[in-house]
């Protein structure tokens, strides 16, 4: 399939998915639905992008594999999450709803195809490797291969350290397990270490173009739906102790604790 193509029906079957989600959503009233979609979607593209693909086969092979394994296990993740809290709703979402009040449903409707334009633009950097029919794996692209394998074992030893300190936790209690102990959010910086891997795939078949992904990733972790949402949730339900959190532990990339001096 030549590479037009290919993307352009990637993108139809994405704007197609967004709809039965967004109905999915509507029937069983909860929105979070839609992490679910997002964390198994690059994945599924990840695949369809290897099998329709007219590049080197091994190369193919390589991207859907790490691309499954990652994107499967935070889509699992995220649903068992979704399953636990339902039929309550992510606070993020309840907060959207109450604030959007009688428009919430157009508006998530709306919200959910924001989501759906952004699983198409990062999606690219998925194709990219798929059209390169060179038979040598470069240096470089095992690099990024090496780059996403450490951010998905370090993704789901952060979330699985968080999982057990709810367990056994109080809402006001903040969490410095493991590698919460060295940044707020190690979660969100090997998910975005991920991207920087498959930035550094993609460069190779002359994707230095998709380096847009990474950074806007970034900013998205940092400015929109990541750190900057979850920090406000945190003050409000932990109080003083997540204060002093901010002022001992990185925000975001992981660094030895400075001692609180206050």
């Amino acid at each position: 399939m030549n590479p037009l193509d290919q993307v352009l029906l990637g993108w139809a079957a994405v704007f197609l998915l967004i709809n039965v989600t967004f109905f999915i959503a509507r029937t069983i009233n909860n929105a979070g639905i839609i992490d679910v979609f997002w964390g198994f979607s690059f994945g599924l593209l990840a695949t369809y992008f290897s099998l329709t693909g007219e590049g080197n086969e091994h190369r193919r092979i390589l991207l859907s594999t790490i691309a499954c394994l990652w994107s499967f296990r935070l889509g699992i993740y995220l649903f068992i999450r979704c399953w636990k809290l339902h039929p309550k709703e992510d606070s993020r979402y309840a907060d959207l709803r109450e604030k959007w009040a009688e428009k919430n449903n157009s508006k998530m409707f709306v919200f959910f195809h924001f989501q759906g334009l952004a699983i198409m633009v990062f999606a690219l950097i998925f194709a990219v490797p798929t059209w390169n029919k060179d038979p040598n794996i470069s240096f470089v692209e095992y690099l990024g291969l090496l780059l996403i394998i450490i951010a998905f074992l370090g993704e789901a030893l952060a979330d699985l350290q968080l999982s057990r300190f709810k367990k056994n936790s109080k809402i006001h209690e903040v969490c410095r397990s493991g590698l919460w102990n060295y940044s707020r959010h190690p979660n969100y910086f090997f998910q975005w270490m991920a991207w920087v891997g498959y930035f550094v795939f993609a460069f190779n078949s002359n994707g230095w173009w998709t380096i847009y992904c990474p950074i806007l990733m970034l900013f998205l972790l940092l400015r929109v739906t990541g750190v900057s949402n979850n920090e406000k949730q945190n003050i409000t339900s932990k109080g003083d102790a997540y204060k002093k959190y901010q002022e001992t532990t990185s925000s975001f990339i992981p660094l030895p604790p400075k001692k609180y001096l206050s």
